[in-house]
């Protein structure tokens, strides 16, 4: 079985391992547009991605690929949408593809604003954030007087965004002398979010929030014929995760799950205000970190998800512990 993955995060490393676990005898493929990348260590072959091209270019050289390179099981990211979109030209060339079936809503994920619209319509109303959002300058700078209270910073973001990339804090505490030993970050001046802004052109709008002060709950998902697997991943530091069986946050997972109805792995990020959390975005892909939920749950989700796309369905249960601790630690490797 040779199973594909095209331009992924580092952490594809950890993936394509938990997959080779249970299924020793898969080949790996593996691309990128950076011939480096580190999950190359871990691939059975290796190939170099194109840089500039369209997403309907695009699917075309992944097709293209799957015929050349003889690919069983296609695990996209990268134009993760566009690929759904034409997954009938996939099964035409009888390569599995790991990705949610309904292109529509796939679409709507790929819309911070159409999520909310969305999740909010299935009756979830209540763990969306407050929230602006700004087509034009002058929206933006509204959106922030509006938005700015005594005890909340504002933010924004690209509506549509991947790994926070465009995320950004309003925050002009920056400028104080305090900030000197203060490691950098996403934080921004009012006076220099406006200067950049200015000269945008917001063909992708932009989303202003209050900033959400509290912990980021990254939570790694699978809809199985067993049961939803659900694994709450509590963010700290970044030297280690907590992985917390949250009866609350389960349950609104479970929720949010009913109402997306898909069976690939999906990442929902919340974030608290308080004692209270707010949905910051639904990822229908693996996450960054799963392989730390994996650890600490003791569930493979990777495997479990690529067997059932080729009609096997693994056993799980879930962990007699409603706690632990992992630790995020990278492995140093020597690249070629």
């Amino acid at each position: 079985m040779r199973i594909w993955f095209n331009h992924w995060f580092s952490t594809a490393y950890h993936l394509i391992n938990l997959i080779r676990d249970g299924n020793p005898d898969f080949r790996f493929v593996g691309s990128n547009k950076n011939e480096f990348a580190i999950y190359k260590r871990a691939c059975d072959e290796w190939y170099r991605e194109p840089e500039k091209i369209s997403e309907d270019d695009y699917v075309d050289f992944c097709l293209n690929f799957c015929r050349e390179h003889a690919i069983n099981i296609f695990v996209p990211r990268r134009n993760l949408t566009a690929i759904a979109q034409r997954l009938a030209d996939f099964e035409n060339l009888n390569v599995k593809v790991l990705v949610g079936r309904d292109a529509r809503l796939m679409k709507i994920l790929d819309d911070k604003v159409a999520t909310y619209e969305f999740i909010s319509a299935g009756g979830l109303d209540e763990i969306i954030p407050t929230y602006r959002l700004a087509k034009n300058f002058s929206d933006f700078v509204t959106a922030c007087d509006e938005i700015k209270t005594s005890t909340n910073r504002v933010c924004y973001k690209l509506a549509r965004d991947e790994g926070a990339l465009t995320f950004r804090v309003i925050d002009d505490s920056i400028e104080n002398i305090s900030a000197l030993h203060n490691m950098p970050n996403m934080k921004v001046t009012r006076v220099a979010a406006e200067k950049i802004l200015s000269r945008y052109d917001f063909k992708i709008p932009l989303i202003v929030m209050p900033y959400l002060n509290g912990r980021e709950v990254s939570v790694d998902c699978l809809s199985t014929p067993q049961g939803n697997i659900v694994v709450p991943r509590f963010k700290t530091n970044g030297r280690f995760s907590e992985i917390k069986f949250d009866d609350e946050i389960i349950s609104v997972a479970e929720k949010i799950l009913s109402v997306l109805k898909l069976d690939v792995p999906i990442n929902i990020q919340f974030r608290f205000d308080g004692e209270k959390f707010f949905l910051l975005e639904i990822n229908p892909r693996m996450s960054g970190g799963l392989q730390l939920s994996c650890l600490g749950a003791g569930i493979n989700i990777p495997d479990i998800a690529i067997n059932h796309l080729l009609g096997v369905e693994k056993v799980w249960s879930r962990p007699e512990k409603n706690f632990c601790r992992v630790a995020n630690i990278e492995t140093p490797i020597i690249l070629d």
